[in-house]
């Protein structure tokens, strides 16, 4: 399966969850390849060097000897992920344009035996990240449940649903006021589950912190949750038939007031 996670404003934590889908999916083998063309954030959190990496699996794109497996091109990251790591600045760019012209089959291939989660960043129309994600199975788009976040999202999907031939799913990140049948109904995207804001789990993937048992914690709790739901969705889709975008763009409007309010993690 290709699993594909991204947001289309602000920074919710898109490569964090990336890394928890890889480490934390029921099924072993699981690998992450660092898709943004905004360049490479993990290999400055580990202390690792970005190569081998995705510019070396670019470079097979258009020289096959460069090795066209992508069991070649990945490094252990000490949270127990294989990844592919993202050079920063427009070296990624360029590798990520590379791959969405030339390399989808080499994802595909891999995603045929095992899955592969893409962390692709940002998703902009005409960005070479938009042709990867066209290609995943599944898509996750991570937006803070407030108001203005999901009128953005809202905003975005009539250009967004057409390029993906798989299926697109919403997950809120953080606390917010909206619930989660609000978000659904306005958007007309499934929500798969959401991560709430952690001040242990997610810096734990992020390089920033030791936390040994972060799996147990909520963030790592809800992130395996999602892992399971998306792994009980196979076999995955198939390709080829996109989603069709709602007539209008959706405007989400305030809660009531007697909304529930979002419960504080723990």
């Amino acid at each position: 399966m290709l699993v594909a996670v991204a947001s289309v404003k602000g920074a919710p934590g898109v490569t964090t969850l990336a890394v928890g889908l890889a480490a934390l999916w029921p099924r072993p083998g699981a690998v992450l390849v660092e898709g943004d063309p905004a360049g490479g954030d993990l290999w400055a959190r580990f202390g690792h060097h970005p190569s081998p990496g995705l510019a070396g699996l670019a470079a097979a794109t258009v020289h096959p000897a460069a090795g066209q497996d992508l069991r070649a091109h990945l490094q252990r990251l000490p949270v127990g992920v294989d990844a592919v790591l993202a050079p920063p600045g427009d070296g990624a760019a360029a590798s990520v344009r590379m791959l969405a012209d030339r390399g989808t089959g080499i994802l595909r291939r891999a995603a045929g035996s095992s899955t592969v989660v893409l962390d692709l960043g940002r998703l902009e129309p005409g960005g070479p990240n938009l042709a990867l994600a066209g290609a995943a199975d599944q898509v996750l788009l991570l937006a803070r449940p407030e108001l203005a976040e999901l009128n953005q999202v809202g905003a975005r999907l009539p250009w967004l649903l057409p390029r993906l031939a798989g299926r697109l799913w919403l997950v809120p990140a953080g606390s917010g006021r909206v619930p989660t049948g609000q978000i659904t109904r306005a958007l007309g995207v499934s929500v798969i589950g959401a991560v709430p804001h952690s001040r242990w789990g997610a810096p734990a993937l992020a390089g920033q912190l030791q936390v040994p048992n972060w799996r147990r914690l909520a963030w790592g709790r809800a992130v395996a949750r999602i892992a399971e739901a998306l792994a009980a969705t196979e076999p995955a889709p198939a390709l080829g038939t996109p989603l069709l975008p709602p007539a209008v763009s959706p405007v989400l409007h305030a809660p009531q007031p007697h909304a529930e309010p979002v419960r504080a993690p723990r």
